[in-house]
């Protein structure tokens, strides 16, 4: 019978190359667990009701394969909508006058057509804002309203489901942002040392 000896090392004893292989270790560990994805994902909901939206399901895949991508399942009213409350505590960053430019325009269409309402469902393989198909309407006054020419409902009917689909890319770049954080060093190193592992002197783990 063969004893082994292994010295093991916390990760504040190892050195700079050892400390990226552990950090390594870790991300391989963690592609398949997408914990860190549901703060984002209830905060979007929370957000898309003051728009007039209930989500029911948000899909989504990522991050640099085909099909990338995030869409949701539910329905929109313009009479759920809350004029002025989105994003409003955010600052001033790129995502929140992202938001807000967004909120704003189905705050247009509320006005224009306080009827209108929308469901949407998911469809085809991918997860992306085009996997989605949409059922519009304008509200029975405004469907049945032959002053409301066909080109007219066309245009407001394509230009609610581009603002839809924009909430979409919206969620996926939230995510995409979230996911990078949670895989920076600084994460990745918190992680590993909260949790107290220990590495072999190059940095790999021994069970």
């Amino acid at each position: 019978m063969t004893t082994k000896t292994v010295n093991l090392y916390t990760f504040d004893e190892l050195s700079d190359s050892a400390k990226e292989k552990a950090r390594n270790w870790w991300r391989e560990g963690n592609n398949d667990d997408t914990f860190w994805s549901e703060n984002t994902i209830d905060e979007a909901k929370e957000q898309g009701k003051k728009m007039g939206l209930d989500i029911e399901s948000i899909y989504w895949s990522g991050f640099s394969q085909q099909g990338s991508g995030a869409c949701y399942v539910g329905s929109w009213s313009a009479s759920k909508v809350k004029f002025g409350e989105t994003a409003k505590d955010w600052g001033d960053s790129d995502a929140t006058k992202e938001i807000k430019r967004i909120a704003a325009e189905f705050e247009e269409f509320a006005k224009a057509w306080p009827e209108a309402y929308f469901s949407v469902k998911h469809s085809g393989l991918y997860s992306h804002e085009f996997g989605t198909n949409f059922d519009v309407s304008l509200g029975e006054e405004a469907d049945n309203n032959e002053e409301v020419s066909p080109e007219q409902w066309r245009e407001t009917n394509d230009s609610i489901i581009e603002t839809a689909r924009d909430y979409m890319r919206w969620i996926y770049r939230q995510l995409e942002k979230e996911y990078e954080r949670q895989n920076s060093d600084e994460c990745v190193d918190e992680s590993i040392l909260a949790n107290e592992y220990t590495f072999t002197i190059e940095g790999e783990r021994e069970d």
